[in-house]
């Protein structure tokens, strides 16, 4: 198969195809990514999805928004994986910081229903600045310094990578308070004087998925934009959804994206009718994803449902990521044979699905972390996301 044909073939035209039978099953198709034209930027193409209603997608239908729960929300996310993996990794963040926000408005019933209603209201997009530069293991420990002042705080940091960093409106942050134990969660408008974004993330893969370096000087934010404040370093129910939300959402996400890697695969072989050891290979690859997807839903039906919760919940939540950076390659280990050269040709949708899956290796927490948080949960000992203590 060439090129051309390939890529006229579309990656995501393959729905009718058996092994996607397999991997579709189970997932919701409520929302399903719009065309967007192959001419628009990677910006672009950011907010025309957003625009489509998936900014308020995770946000209750009482403040305007699209009602999903976790694991409707994690099938819009592979759906788009599928489709344009650098628009997903980078909405995969909104989507998460939005179904945060919602889960606490949830647990809490207080004024943080404001926020959510504004964010469904405008359409905008909140990136997640949680991340910063250095790549300490331990993500609970943020360095950026808040100074309480008569009207919130003034916030001064470095958040870096940062996805949606010049399409967000707003900007979800945490930040320690200046002496104190304590930590804020807020959102900040990004047009906030003292907060500009520098550069692009270096990457190989996701090239388009507008990731940057914010840096706030002396950022003045509001007390109403604070929707949480605790002590710093500590597992908490915020700390337990956010993670669950991040695992599911970003598990879907590159389930979409390594689908979309088997598409090329199957087409390949059915066109030339080349089976043989490659139908073997093939299977393996699927029922990977296929274990992966079911894993994936399981959990988010499970939290949902309340059937997981609390410190059980974030040790599965952790589970799940290590599992996804295993999957991935496991899955890339079977097809590399039967996709041959098109995992390195130059123009290759299959070379950049290939660069693009590299890059579920990064997402925090690390996997030595991860597997440390689930043997501690299972012996009995206090979880701990300090590679020191």
């Amino acid at each position: 198969m060439t090129v051309a044909d390939e890529q006229a073939a579309g990656p995501g035209e393959d729905g009718d195809a058996p092994h996607r039978v397999l991997l579709d099953s189970g997932w919701s198709t409520a929302w399903q990514p719009g065309a967007v034209a192959e001419a628009h930027t990677g910006e672009d193409r950011i907010r025309a999805l957003a625009a489509s209603g998936y900014a308020a997608l995770p946000i209750p239908a009482d403040f305007g928004g699209g009602g999903a729960g976790l694991v409707e929300v994690a099938s819009a996310q592979r759906a788009l994986g599928m489709v344009d993996p650098s628009a997903a990794i980078a909405l995969n963040m909104h989507a998460f910081t939005v179904g945060l926000m919602t889960d606490y408005w949830k647990r809490h019933r207080d004024t943080s229903w404001m926020l959510l209603e504004g964010i469904a209201r405008s359409g905008a997009l909140v990136a997640s600045a949680f991340a910063e530069p250095g790549g300490s293991p331990n993500f609970l420990s943020s360095r950026s310094e808040a100074v309480q002042t008569p009207k919130g705080y003034r916030v001064s940091g470095v958040k870096y990578p940062c996805s949606l960093a010049s399409t967000a409106t707003l900007v979800c942050l945490t930040a320690r308070v200046t002496g104190t134990d304590e930590t804020i969660l807020a959102l900040c408008p990004s047009s906030s004087p003292g907060l500009t974004v520098e550069g692009e993330w270096p990457s190989l893969g996701m090239r388009q998925s507008d990731t940057a370096k914010l840096v706030l000087h002396d950022v003045e934010l509001d007390d109403r934009l604070v929707f949480h404040r605790g002590p710093a370093d500590v597992i908490d129910d915020n700390l337990i959804s956010g993670m669950v939300w991040f695992a599911v959402l970003l598990s879907a996400t590159y389930h979409g994206v390594l689908s979309g890697l088997l598409d090329l695969a199957h087409r390949g072989v059915v066109r030339a009718d080349a089976h043989g050891p490659r139908t073997a290979l093939l299977g393996r690859a699927t029922r990977e994803l296929l274990t992966l997807g079911g894993a994936c839903r399981q959990l988010g039906a499970d939290v949902e449902s309340g059937a997981i919760a609390g410190r059980a919940a974030l040790a599965a939540a952790v589970g799940l990521r290590a599992t996804l950076s295993d999957t991935r390659d496991r899955v890339l280990s079977a097809v590399t044979p039967v996709l041959g050269s098109r995992l390195y040709g130059r123009g290759q949708r299959a070379a950049d699905l290939l660069v693009d899956s590299l890059a579920v290796h990064h997402h925090p927490p690390s996997l030595l972390m991860c597997d440390e948080v689930v043997g501690a949960f299972c012996t009995g000992r206090e979880i701990s996301f300090d590679p020191a203590g």
